[in-house]
């Protein structure tokens, strides 16, 4: 959709439009979104075929038609239970705050579909911008963001091909390094505790750290690392059973990669209540460095991301964009780093 980058900024479609595409009056697609009951069957199809076709979103904020600007700017993340999405949003809100705008908040359950919903809905406020978590979205979210024609930031993901704008980070690479550290401090025989298939499906950001994993340890010519799934990545003590159980079933282990610092903490709060020295029997590592990741003992080493920086940058993108500044760079990547604390050590020689 690159061709179509810009665009966002030009006329939206309206009820008019839809009018004149399905042949009727505007009263009658009025009625057919307020009263659709009281219109024959073939009309409600018809205007319905027009809607989807134009991608239009029937007005929730009418008395924002008389003024050139809503001031409220959408985001949507997967969820609010992880702190590092609590800091992108206010990283969101004190931009937006320092210039009078009012941030309208969804979150999506890691569900492209869900996010779709939210969408339609939220883009009836008529918002100057919205902010969304991720590159995967639904053909339908597409077409309902193209047909808004406002600013549109991508966070958290930096692909090659975004929508428009994108602030994050690389998460292969994220993958890459993380289990790189680990083999260079030695560790040669890895578990991955890791989300479900099912879920790296609706949350690529997961998969491509996945997929960095196994290059890693690809290039280091070991074995690949046995994978243990977790049911649920952000219930730290059902994760944490999981986590430990898998070590204890694959006795070879000498470290485990755990897909965030949520599984991370749980395993090394497990492992340590069934008698295990973390690192010297076990290493933990995890990728997410949100609070509790340093306040665990041994500390998690792990994997930070700057999300309030992340969240701070897309508001900015958005703001400038409606102030009729063009970014110098649409696509910007805020980086990581690792973070090494007490539950991995450098293995002797």
């Amino acid at each position: 959709m690159s061709d179509k980058k810009g665009s966002y900024r030009q006329e939206r479609a309206n009820l008019m439009a839809v009018a004149k595409y399905a042949g009727v009056s505007a009263m009658t697609v009025s009625r057919v979104l307020n009263q659709p009951g009281k219109v024959a069957e073939a009309t409600r199809k018809k205007v319905q075929a027009a809607v989807d076709a134009l991608g239009y979103v029937p007005n929730l904020a009418a008395n924002t038609l008389r003024r050139e600007r809503s001031g409220v700017i959408v985001a949507l993340v997967p969820t609010l239970e992880n702190s590092v999405f609590s800091d992108t949003v206010q990283g969101i809100s004190n931009a937006l705050e320092q210039e009078g705008c009012q941030l309208l908040l969804g979150c999506s359950s890691y569900s492209p579909e869900r996010e779709e919903k939210l969408v339609r809905a939220l883009l009836g406020h008529r918002p100057d911008g919205i902010i969304l978590t991720g590159t995967l979205h639904t053909a339908e979210t597409h077409k309902l963001l193209e047909s808004a024609r406002i600013p549109v930031v991508e966070m958290w993901d930096i692909a090659a091909d975004h929508i428009d704008m994108a602030v994050g980070f690389d998460n292969f690479a994220a993958g890459h390094d993380i289990a790189s550290h680990m083999i260079s401090c030695g560790y040669e025989s890895l578990g991955y505790v890791a989300t479900s298939p099912e879920h790296e499906i609706h949350e690529n950001r997961a998969a491509k750290r996945s997929k960095g994993i196994y290059a890693a340890v690809a290039e280091a010519g070991i074995g690949m690392p046995a994978r243990q799934n977790v049911r649920n990545p952000l219930d730290i003590a059902d994760s944490g059973v999981i986590a430990a159980d898998f070590v204890v079933a694959n006795p070879g282990l000498d470290a485990i990669i755990c897909a965030n610092e949520i599984i991370g903490v749980g395993a090394i709060a497990e492992l340590q209540n069934r008698g295990w020295q973390i690192p010297d029997q076990i290493a933990v590592c995890g990728i997410g460095d949100a609070n509790i990741a340093a306040l665990v003992t041994p500390g998690l080493t792990t994997v930070q991301f700057y999300g309030q920086d992340i969240g701070k940058r897309a508001a900015e993108l958005i703001l400038d964009r409606l102030n009729g500044q063009q970014a110098a760079e649409g696509k910007q990547d805020v980086g990581f780093r690792i973070v090494s604390r007490a539950s991995t050590a450098e293995k002797p020689s």
